[in-house]
């Protein structure tokens, strides 16, 4: 793993704590826990230097550490991510559960950061005997999935942009399968705005390819409902 500053001005950065967001990142690659010496030889930091910041971290129950002494991201961090775009996900997760019930398939609502989307809020089905997991917090680039492509047909037109990107500016929705995982089917359509420059998105993710004709137009109606409850 690399440390940037992602165009930061340097004076700006605090290299002690994007020493300590590295260290919360490799832990969310490996949930089954890393010890002091495999994060110092990950990061390339010094033992002495790691054991410090794991140290702020589990005071800041950002991190924590079990039996077997390995260390894992802890609970402080889900109350952090409940604070992002909160209203965004208040707004969306009763819609989406209805979603969910109705297609008998996960929805989700998928949110833009920089050149990634990420998950913000998930609802299984309940009336599903199976159906595809999608851990909350994932992120994936834009233009990968359907909730990627979503978002970036919710933008102007750019060169080079994948062909699916712009047939579904046309139609209104994206559809992907195993971008993310294999034989799981996405549709996704963004959320309006007033900028015409999509944020998010909102979608069904199966396990097989569902009816989206008749899907879609369920989905940009509860897109749009969402919409103006909330400032997207």
């Amino acid at each position: 793993m690399t440390q940037g500053t992602s165009g930061v001005n340097a004076r700006a950065y605090s290299k002690t704590l994007g020493n300590g967001l590295l260290v919360l990142e490799l832990l969310r690659h490996h949930r089954q826990g890393l010890g002091i010496n495999a994060i110092a030889t990950e990061l390339g930091l010094h033992r002495t230097v790691v054991y410090r910041l794991i140290g702020t971290l589990r005071a800041h129950n950002l991190v924590t550490v079990g039996a077997d002494g390995h260390h894992r991201v802890g609970l402080g961090l889900l109350e952090l991510a409940t604070a992002v775009r909160a209203d965004l996900r208040r707004a969306a997760e009763p819609h989406l559960t209805r979603l969910a019930e109705h297609v008998a398939a996960t929805a989700f609502l998928a949110v833009a950061d920089q050149d990634d989307a990420v998950s913000a809020c998930v609802v299984e089905p309940g009336n599903a005997r199976l159906h595809v997991g999608y851990r909350l917090g994932i992120r994936h680039p834009l233009t990968v999935s359907a909730a990627g492509l979503a978002i970036l047909a919710g933008r102007p037109a750019v060169e080079g942009e994948r062909t699916e990107v712009t047939r579904a500016r046309t139609r209104g929705y994206a559809t992907t399968t195993a971008e993310l995982e294999p034989g799981a089917w996405g549709l996704a359509t963004r959320l309006p705005n007033a900028s015409g420059h999509a944020g998010a998105s909102i979608g069904v993710v199966a396990l097989s390819q569902l009816d989206a004709t008749t899907i879609a137009p369920t989905l940009r109606e509860i897109a749009a409902t969402i919409a103006e409850e909330v400032d997207t």
